[in-house]
């Protein structure tokens, strides 16, 4: 009996050890996809009106073209930009992309919604990973020496996430505001990012083992004070991913016209746990004829691999 018992302790434990050594990679990508506005007018808001926001909604073959995009980089987690409300992504969820089974689907209404500059849009995430919790930061304040009353564009929307393979993933999407709106909003970037750091240091400046990842539409390069001050949060050292497509370009805006050329404006910041496990191989910026259809920005996307020896950096 004794033998047994022997027996069964090393079975199980070479199981354990196996299931350590074989975790499935974890794919987490973030993308803008401009303009998700449903067909439905709201009788109480203008932010949906085609005449006063130009807000008209996606054709048959642009929301055909944003599922092929979204199938082609097959992440497990993805946050989104640009997206009007919970009920359109649902639907599209379920109608283009039932197969991929997201069947987590995360959106908190945010001030782009409830603001004279807002447009309506909010950040929003769908999962194949089980989530534990989602907290809007929608309503905080923050005062920054002469800017007071500061508060989130849209949102600094964090979602704790929890995959059996790996510890808890805290995910935070943000989509600060565009630089089209003017010279004011490079001020905002910086306090918004600032308001970040500032929860960030909260919550993790004694955890340095916490997995982060703050991505999403920053609407600012990777040299931007609004970038860097997310990178040199006290306690909480993150690390910007840099990711190329498969023609080692990195640009995730499109750009333009003659004005507004392809810019970097999309990124994905990591925590060192999470670094460390990166396999840049099968990290990128997603290319093909349809994004361009689907959004005028392109998805990124970090493989995460728990095996040790596979970060490829």
């Amino acid at each position: 009996m004794l033998y047994i018992k022997r027996y069964l302790y090393l079975y199980f434990g070479i199981l354990i050890l196996c299931r350590c050594l074989i975790a499935e990679p974890l794919r987490i990508a973030t993308y803008n996809i401009e303009n998700f506005y449903d067909r439905y007018d709201d009788p109480y808001s203008t932010k949906d009106s085609r005449v006063d926001q130009g807000t008209a909604s996606k054709s048959a073959r642009e929301l055909w073209a944003l599922a092929k995009v979204i199938r082609e980089v097959n992440a497990d987690v993805i946050a989104l930009q640009e997206v009007e409300n919970i009920g359109f992504l649902r639907e599209f969820n379920n109608s283009y992309l039932k197969d991929m089974k997201y069947k987590n689907v995360v959106l908190i209404e945010g001030n782009s919604s409830k603001t004279i500059r807002g447009r309506g849009i909010d950040v929003a995430v769908m999962s194949r990973v089980p989530v534990l919790s989602a907290t809007t930061y929608q309503h905080r304040k923050f005062d920054f020496e002469d800017d007071k009353n500061i508060k989130f564009s849209r949102d600094f929307l964090h979602v704790k996430l929890k995959s059996p393979d790996y510890p808890v993933i805290h995910l935070f999407t943000l989509h600060t505001i565009s630089k089209k709106s003017g010279a004011w909003t490079h001020y905002q970037r910086i306090n918004e990012a600032k308001a970040g750091a500032q929860i960030l240091e909260e919550q993790f400046a004694k955890d340095s083992n916490a997995w982060i990842i703050v991505l999403g539409d920053f609407n600012d390069g990777p040299n931007s004070k609004s970038v860097k001050t997310f990178l040199n949060i006290p306690g909480v050292p993150l690390k910007r991913v840099p990711v190329l497509d498969n023609k080692k370009r990195k640009y995730t805006w499109y750009g333009k016209g003659k004005y507004y050329s392809p810019s970097t404006l999309d990124h994905i910041l990591v925590s060192l746990p999470i670094a460390e496990k990166i396999n840049a191989k099968k990290s990128g910026v997603f290319n093909d004829k349809n994004a361009e259809q689907a959004s005028d920005h392109r998805p990124l996307f970090i493989e995460i691999d728990g095996r040790s020896g596979t970060s490829g950096q």
